[in-house]
């Protein structure tokens, strides 16, 4: 294999832009040159520098470096030795005619200083793989050598909708047509962004910056050309191949080594899509430098990081305390407060931004029933919801229009469409959702006040389906399932810890940040515990009791919650008591512990630290013997985000 078929292979597998030949080819086979064009003579370069009305392309084609990835061209090799090698491609080349004198001096310049602009919007834009013969009828696909996606009409004799002047001139390497205008280029998503200028001239300087900045370039090996070793025996490369990937195209969360992810106090996320792929179909809100500005404004007190925080996995699950409670210091984490903030702050502005249209649901919640142009021409109105590359739902609700996210400019990319926002318009209830604890699913945080045995806490299956007649008349228990709490002692009262960590919800799991809450615990009745219709109950005379199968089970409960929050100390978390709340415990209701509490610092996406609150009920021996009880039985927790 000669060196450009290794460059162009290296392409194909670095960017997934090419078909990659079946098990039983070979490279060499796919690039040889076609001997059954037993009539050809000469090369797709000799066919070119013959014919006068290609001078322009010839010049442009002589100056035009190729390039491996857009900071590597390959030394000393132009499309002229491409399309003079043995390399098998077809060439559809523009006449002088299809480029005014400004244009031609233009790309002439560019060949110059931006030489992988050249490559990719006109000269690989304008060849192809193999040899393309418009015969026999038909549309095809092509892929060009940019990785662009091509109509190749074979009846009217069109490529793009260009129509071809000459046509089916056989080379020894490949086939040449020519057209009158060159064949029309269209940026994809990541190129649209990735082009500096064009970025600027959009005011998307700042989302450009972000995005070069997570380009990873390494080297690599198979694709390089191979020297003679040196006196150690280690290998040396004639020409080293380095491909370029972009973090934020594949990985919805990671970190940024693949080893020691202890050390990291945060995680990396972003879109995690592949937004220069050519066969996907996206809708992606580009935020202007001001629109992003003022969402950042918008968004910074609710991303108040402290500098040291609560390892909260040095607290063990299996019912009691560890022996000691470490913090996180600062310097284990590479990251301050301060870069925290923007480093966050920046990650959730832009992981909700892209939609690819293959997962958006019609209105019957079908996915992959939409065209590009039905959707955008209803802004999406009828879809039952929006579903996003990050995996967030967003629904239209009385506050927030989802169409509103689709407001602004719209450009054609070659993989979609581009909205340049002026604005950022997502939900409150997104950046900073209501974060809902389902109890029953969230393993124990620190309870040292039991021992595990019969009496301890356990999840109870309750199945409002069975139970309809008096859950419709007392309330449903949420995803079937509550939390019983059970005293150690008939006199003694339970106490119980959770992470406040959204275990529910459609959106991405919620953790708190700074901020307003109002603070609740769902609470279910004691003779749920009893999940059948068989039975017959009441309530007693006196209200204080339910009269169950003849058997009298106490209603009522007195409880109280506190909080462990990080206020910025290195020595323990910081604490808030609720008062002591009345549960008349008839239905199932919500006890608000806490109102308008305000959070200091946040915990948006942290690892191993969360807030906590203790539960416990607290009652007099006369309130017991009042139809009061100590053991209780919990649904949910819930913090409601305030607007702040």
């Amino acid at each position: 294999m000669d060196r450009i078929k290794k460059y162009i292979g290296a392409a194909i597998l670095g960017s997934a832009i090419l078909t990659v030949p079946s098990c039983s080819d070979t490279w060499d086979e796919h690039f040889a040159p076609d001997q059954s064009a037993t009539s050809a003579t000469k090369s797709l370069w000799d066919l070119i520098s013959e014919n006068p009305d290609l001078s322009r392309f010839k010049t442009i084609a002589e100056k035009a470096s190729y390039y491996r990835d857009e900071t590597h061209p390959q030394n000393n090799y132009t499309f002229k030795d491409l399309l003079d090698g043995s390399l098998l491609v077809s060439v559809w080349a523009p006449e002088n005619s299809a480029f005014t004198d400004a244009e031609y001096q233009h790309w002439l310049t560019l060949a110059e200083t931006r030489g992988y602009t050249v490559q990719q919007q006109l000269m690989a834009n304008s060849i192809a793989l193999w040899r393309q013969v418009a015969t026999g009828g038909g549309i095809d696909t092509l892929t060009m050598l940019n990785g662009k996606k091509v109509a190749y009409d074979k009846d009217k004799f069109t490529m793009s909708n260009v129509p071809m002047n000459l046509k089916n001139i056989a080379a020894t390497n490949g086939t040449l047509h020519t057209v009158g205008t060159p064949l029309p280029f269209q940026y994809n998503l990541y190129e649209f962004l990735k082009d500096g200028e064009n970025a600027a001239a959009k005011n998307l300087t700042r989302f450009h910056d972000y995005l070069v900045a997570q380009d990873t370039t390494y080297f690599s090996e198979s694709a390089s050309v191979e020297g003679n070793p040196d006196i150690n025996g280690n290998p040396t490369y004639v020409d080293s191949v380095y491909l370029t990937t972009n973090t934020m195209l594949h990985m919805s969360h990671h970190f940024p080594t693949n080893t020691n992810t202890d050390q990291y106090l945060t995680y990396d996320e972003c879109f995690g899509d592949n937004i220069q792929g050519e066969d996907s179909a996206f809708v992606m809100i580009l935020p202007t430098d001001a629109a992003w500005q003022a969402a950042y404004e918008k968004l910074a007190g609710l991303y108040n990081y402290a500098n040291v925080y609560l390892d909260k996995d040095q607290v063990n699950t299996s019912g009691t305390k560890a022996n000691s409670l470490q913090y996180i210091p600062v310097d284990k984490s590479p990251l301050n407060a301060d870069s925290l903030k923007e480093k966050n702050i920046n990650m959730d502005l832009l992981s909700p931004i892209c939609f690819n249209l293959n997962v958006q649901p019609n209105a019957a919640g079908q996915k992959g029933r939409w065209t590009l142009d039905a959707f955008m021409a209803e802004k999406g109105a009828s879809a039952e919801y929006f579903y996003n590359t990050f995996g967030d739902t967003l629904r239209t609700d009385d506050t927030w229009d989802k169409t509103s996210l689709l407001d602004g400019e719209q450009v054609a990319v070659s993989n979609g469409v581009a909205i340049i926002a002026n604005e950022w318009k997502f939900p409150h209830k997104l950046y900073k959702p209501d974060v809902i604890v389902e109890v029953g699913y969230q393993s124990l945080f620190n309870n040292s006040d039991w021992t595990l045995g019969p009496q301890a806490p356990q999840s109870i299956g309750f199945s409002n389906s069975i139970a309809k007649a008096w859950a419709d008349t007392t309330g449903f228990v949420s995803h079937n399932n509550f939390y019983y709490v059970y005293p150690p002692t008939a006199t003694s009262s339970p106490k119980i810890e959770f992470r406040l960590v959204g275990t529910d919800g459609e959106n991405r799991e919620s953790e708190v940040m700074s901020g307003k809450y109002d603070i609740g615990v769902v609470l279910v009745p004691n003779y749920y515990m009893i999940s059948t219709d068989s039975i017959i109950y009441t309530f007693g005379a006196n209200g204080n009791a339910a009269v169950v199968n003849g058997d009298t089970i106490p209603l009522k409960h007195k409880i109280q919650g506190i909080l462990s929050y990080c206020d910025n100390k290195a020595t323990k978390d910081a604490t808030a008591t609720s008062e002591l709340m009345e549960y008349s415990g008839e239905k199932v209701d919500t006890i608000w512990l806490f109102k308008d509490f305000q959070f200091p610092y946040t915990y948006k996406n942290l690892r191993k630290t969360y807030p906590s609150i203790q539960l416990t009920t607290k009652t007099t021996s006369a309130e017991r013997k009042n139809g009061y009880s100590n053991d209780f039985c919990i649904d949910r927790i819930i913090l409601r985000s305030k607007e702040d």
